[in-house]
């Protein structure tokens, strides 16, 4: 929380959707039970593209507007991300680099077994798309 802070953002960090709920109906179901707060959160980031798509579903039943009243990211950068009328900001967790340096990996290891482990690291990057805007105490 306090890193958060420290990078000048405030307010209430709620997280409604637990490790059984990241599915579509568990992102629809967790958007719901924030919007039913009497203070609107301004952002939601979402563990998955998926429970990311199903609460811009519960934010447009609701009548609001994403990114103007709510913004959105995932994680995940998944390809149907990209698509619809609200292209989704997302994570993109470097997954086929990850792949292919698992299949290397793993061949190195099978040509030589004493060979000593190796530790791999890639960073995410931030895809921004349509979903997200400064809040709209910024405007």
């Amino acid at each position: 929380m306090q890193q958060v802070q420290g990078l000048g953002l405030y307010g209430t960090y709620a997280h409604p959707f637990d490790r059984r709920a990241c599915t579509r109906e568990g992102g629809y179901r967790g958007m719901k039970e924030l919007l039913a707060r009497p203070r609107l959160p301004t952002a939601v980031f979402a563990g998955a593209d998926i429970v990311a798509m199903s609460a811009l579903e519960a934010i447009a039943e609701a009548g609001l507007s994403v990114p103007d009243d709510i913004s959105v990211a995932g994680y995940d950068n998944t390809t149907f991300a990209a698509l619809g009328p609200i292209s989704l900001t997302s994570v993109d967790q470097a997954g086929q680099e990850m792949g292919r340096n698992a299949a290397r990996l793993l061949l190195e290891r099978i040509a030589d077994r004493h060979k000593p482990s190796t530790q791999v690291r890639l960073s995410p990057t931030l895809v921004p798309c349509r979903s997200t805007a400064h809040p709209p105490s910024w405007s």
